[in-house]
């Protein structure tokens, strides 16, 4: 008798229904917060970004919980591999620093670059090229990129590094 009263206990909290998952960070289905959406652009000095290295548009993007809905964003590392501040990075139409700006970013104290500025990507293709401090170009890309999520691709031993 006993075991017939603790399964039906059980059963009256087991329930049919099969809960909705909850919405993941880039899922269509994620709720944004519209407060969320504000203008935010990387500046020299500054030291109030984080996630060194990591892929910062996974959060700061439409379906995502990141303050700013970034159209560029990344990190700048030194050739030893170490977040790099006070650099530059500038998007052109043209490679190796040629070609029209398309926009120009200073790199934090941490490292990161970032803005929420409209870009024509991905309809028009860009050149990134990185300074140092001193505003000597120092590595560029030889092909044109349709995305500035950055750090997607340039993660680990593939870094945005400068050179010399």
């Amino acid at each position: 008798m006993r075991r017939w009263w603790i399964w039906g206990v059980l059963a009256l909290g087991c329930d049919s229904a099969t809960p909705e998952p909850e919405p993941f960070v880039g899922d269509e289905t994620y709720v944004r917060d519209p407060a969320l959406n504000v203008e935010l652009i990387s500046g020299k000095g500054e030291a109030i970004s984080h996630a060194v290295g990591e892929n910062c548009m996974q959060c700061h993007q439409a379906h995502g919980p990141g303050p700013g809905l970034f159209t560029a964003a990344g990190t700048l590392h030194d050739r030893d591999g170490a977040p790099f501040a006070g650099g530059l990075v500038e998007l052109r139409t043209g490679p190796n620093g040629a070609g029209d700006l398309v926009v120009r970013l200073e790199v934090d104290e941490l490292g990161n670059f970032y803005t929420t500025e409209a870009l024509p990507l991905p309809e028009s293709a860009v050149f990134p090229t990185v300074y140092a401090v001193d505003g000597v170009p120092s590595n560029f890309m030889p092909f044109p990129t349709s995305s500035a999520a950055c750090n997607v691709c340039h993660a680990g031993g593939a870094a945005v590094r400068l050179k010399g």
